[in-house]
C-alpha cells in the first residue's frame, strides 16, 4: 500500500509511530533531499528512521524551482517502490497533493 504526505506543517517526532502503525517505510521522493529546516533532510531523517527510510531520487521533480512537474525517471522510480517488501509513505515537502509531484 502506498500513501502519501508532504512535511510543510508536519512534526518529525511523530513520523517513527505513524511508519510502525502503517508496518511502513518513509520513501522521500525529493531529487534533492535537502531543507532549511535540519530535521527535514535526508541526513537526519536517516538517522532517525534508519531501516525506515530510503531515499529514492527516481520520482524527484528535477524542475522543482521552475514551478513544473519534470519526473526524474518515473519508471524506474515505481519499479523500485513497488519493489519494496513494506508500505510506502511517499514524502516530499508540498502540503497540497493536487499541485505536487506526488500526484504524478
Amino acid at each position: 500500500m502506498f500513501y502519501t504526505t508532504g512535511y510543510t506543517d508536519k512534526n518529525v517526532k511523530d513520523l517513527p509511530q505513524l511508519l510502525e502503525n502503517l508496518d511502513a517505510v518513509l520513501v522521500d521522493i525529493r531529487f534533492s533531499p535537502h531543507s532549511r529546516n535540519i530535521v527535514w533532510t535526508k541526513d537526519y531523517l536517516s538517522l532517525l528512521l534508519k531501516r525506515r527510510y530510503s531515499h529514492v531520487p527516481q520520482l524527484g521533480n528535477r524542475a522543482y524551482k521552475e514551478g513544473k512537474i519534470q519526473i526524474q525517471n518515473l519508471e524506474l522510480g515505481i519499479r523500485l517502490i513497488t519493489s519494496l517488501e513494506h508500505n510506502a509513505v511517499l514524502l516530499c515537502a508540498c502540503k497540497n497533493l493536487r499541485e505536487c509531484h506526488r500526484f504524478v
